[in-house]
């Protein structure tokens, strides 16, 4: 019961790290009609009414901290040469795990508060219902710069309202999960072609192991990404439902639908780990998986995708051949479409994973500042180059605008790669609206380790009960 209590109140730590402090949509606020925002000053403009920047600095707080966060500084440092005189945009980062409390506190204080957030989707609802952030609608309408949610990917655009009618809080920019490398040599060497479904998977992956004795998949070591990415990956791919939308509850175990999905999910897992020819071995990570990759010993490699540049800069150094060689004729792309899917259906090419959002945050006032920010989110989501560089960075984009332009589709990283690695954005899958994202995210990682830790399924339904409940009873001892 000791251990029970602990396990509840280590999940409320994570899941309440943002206390509401008021309804969605409710007022009390400092604004004219209740809203908690407040917008300041005159904005400038010329003689024919154009928005006139001089000299508005944005702090902007970014949750990207991997290999991502020097390319981010430098596309944030080539457009304040753009606007120079106009606009300079100040960046900070914050790692993921005190992003939101960090931030929180900041805003709440109003102590070293940024202006504008560059971070996960799954954290703005909380910040939403905490008015942590401000929707961008006074800025677009000041300004005439507005960005209409039919121009990014439909499935991320879903969330940009957070409950709020009619209101614009969030610009999504990108996606990004687990991505896939594969060995072309060794492909051609096999006389086979790229999986197109898991049954071909598993063969291929057999056969790599029986007639080349190449170890088939090598894991990135990094079991975070497992739990994070790929797991809710294999979820989604057997029709798993996450949650309920209205009440954040799960029904992973009473729903015998959704269960025979969790069921399957896992399953999909384990016969990739304890069949005949283990393929994965992700429960134990493996110093060198990216070094058998790059040594030519391993048909696929599973990354992070801010690895992207690393990666194959890393097999071109190993193999004494041009960067331009290693992408052309030995390095390909692909994707974990169809790798856990039991059976065909609509929900066999999705992929799970993280979506970067701007917000504007609460401690933002001056509208000219509101205007700027508008200025560059736009920048950075509607521009053609800059989505091809932040592709480079391993993202691929969320603006249909960008995804259409020259600059991106010639990018050659985007067309051997990332195109490759998420293969249409209807079928990327975020975690969505929910303010327990936390907690959910708490207890699939448990119930991931639990069930793929051991070979023998009985004991997955008291698993999946027991991470059911646990999320459920976080949910109702907030709501008391």
């Amino acid at each position: 019961m000791k251990k029970k209590l602990i396990c509840i109140i280590l999940a409320l730590t994570c899941a309440l790290t943002l206390a509401a402090c008021g309804g969605r949509g409710s007022g009390n606020g400092n604004g004219p009609s209740g809203e908690w925002w407040e917008t300041t000053g005159t904005l400038n403009t010329d003689e024919n009414g154009k928005v006139v920047f001089e000299d508005v600095e944005i702090r902007l707080t970014s949750v990207v901290t991997g290999e991502d966060e020097e390319p981010l500084r430098q596309m944030v440092s080539l457009f304040n040469a753009e606007h120079n005189g106009e606009i300079n945009v100040i960046i900070d980062t914050v790692g993921q795990a005190s992003f939101e409390t960090s931030v929180a506190q900041r805003i709440t204080n109003n102590s070293n508060a940024p202006d504008l957030i560059m971070s996960h989707q799954k954290g703005h609802q909380s910040f939403a219902d905490n008015r942590l952030i401000q929707p961008f609608d006074e800025g677009m309408e000041a300004s005439g710069i507005t960005f209409d949610m039919n121009d990014y990917a439909p499935g991320l655009a879903q969330y940009t309202s957070l409950g709020f009618e009619d209101r614009l809080f969030g610009v999504p920019v990108d996606a990004q999960s687990l991505i896939v490398f594969y060995n072309k040599d060794i492909l051609n060497d096999l006389g086979e072609t790229l999986p197109e479904n898991r049954q071909e998977l598993i063969a291929l992956c057999e056969k790599a192991a029986a007639e080349l004795k190449t170890e088939p998949i090598a894991w990135s070591t990094s079991l975070d990404f497992f739990t994070l990415y790929l797991f809710p990956t294999a979820l989604a791919q057997n029709g798993a439902t996450f949650y309920d939308s209205q009440t954040y509850k799960a029904d992973w175990y009473s729903n015998e639908t959704n269960r025979a999905a969790f069921k399957n999910a896992i399953k999909s897992i384990r016969e990739m780990i304890y069949g005949d020819t283990p393929i994965a071995r992700h429960a134990e990570p493996k110093s060198g998986n990216l070094t058998r990759f790059l040594s030519n010993q391993a048909l696929f490699y599973v990354a992070e995708p801010w690895t992207l540049n690393s990666v194959i800069n890393a097999y071109a150094a190993q193999n004494k051949i041009s960067r331009e060689m290693a992408i052309s004729d030995y390095v390909g792309g692909t994707s974990l479409a169809g790798w856990f899917a039991m059976s065909e259906s609509e929900n066999a090419n999705k992929i799970f994973g993280d979506s970067h959002f701007f917000a504007v945050s609460r401690t933002c006032t001056d509208i000219n500042k509101k205007a700027a920010i508008c200025e560059f989110v736009r920048w950075f989501t509607q521009t053609g180059s800059v989505g091809a560089n932040w592709a480079e960075a391993g993202h691929i984009s969320a603006s249909k605008i960008v995804t259409a332009s020259e600059d991106y589709v010639a990018n050659e990283l985007v067309t051997n790669y990332i195109k490759n690695f998420y293969p249409s954005l209807d079928d990327f899958v975020c975690i969505g609206n929910t303010p327990f994202y936390s907690a959910w995210t708490s207890s699939i990682s448990s119930l991931a380790v639990s069930t793929t830790s051991t070979s023998d399924g009985s004991g997955d339904d008291t698993y999946i009960k027991t991470a059911q409940d646990t999320l459920n009873n976080t949910i109702d001892f907030a709501n008391m």
